[in-house]
């Protein structure tokens, strides 16, 4: 019985090469996707992506319950906005989404940046302006996206930490505020007299 087993495992493994393969090109062409992304956002904003990866590194538990509270209301509002059976559901659900994409695709980038300067090592400005290789916010976010990159290659704990690193990047994207730093509400002051 085992010998059928591993011949019947053995006749299908030519299909499982090639299904492994194509997984990894379809991976592989998404981090490229990936990588201009980072590279147009940094290069337009690499001070609020500077700022948003230094709330990651400083407040990382905040990020995460933040970005798990964040995922939960998208997902929640979008199956309350589908049982509206008039015409504001469409719009609602596209602007919902561009939102969620939005979100997700800057704060994912500012986990890379985060991640970058982790590993990067340094600890002062002024050790990082000493330095002639690896310094800079863009190098910062090639070097995040390179290893998260790699590790979302591995088959199954990938997409894991890739969905972990997404759920950060919610979190600091709107703590936040993308990087601005400005209060989400304005603040009601009574006038003096």
């Amino acid at each position: 019985m085992p010998n059928e087993i591993l011949a019947a495992r053995l006749l299908n493994s030519p299909a499982d090469v090639a299904s492994m393969m194509t997984q990894t090109a379809v991976s592989v062409s998404l981090l490229f996707v990936w990588a201009i992304a980072a590279v147009g956002v940094t290069l337009m904003s690499g001070r609020e992506v500077r700022y948003s990866s230094i709330e990651v590194r400083t407040s990382p538990v905040h990020c995460f319950i933040l970005g798990l509270v964040a995922v939960t209301s998208f997902v929640l509002t979008a199956i309350l906005f589908s049982y509206f059976n008039s015409y504001f559901e469409l719009p609602l659900l596209v602007a919902l989404g561009v939102f969620a994409i939005i979100t997700k695709v800057y704060g994912t980038i500012a986990v890379f940046h985060a991640i970058g300067t982790i590993v990067a090592g340094v600890r002062s400005r002024d050790a990082l302006m000493q330095r002639r290789w690896l310094r800079g916010d863009l190098a910062m976010v090639i070097v995040g996206i390179l290893l998260l990159g790699a590790i979302r290659l591995v088959p199954v704990v990938g997409p894991a930490v890739w969905g972990v690193a997404s759920v950060f990047g919610v979190g600091t994207a709107l703590a936040t505020k993308f990087g601005r730093r400005e209060p989400w509400f304005l603040v009601f002051r009574p006038a003096e007299t």
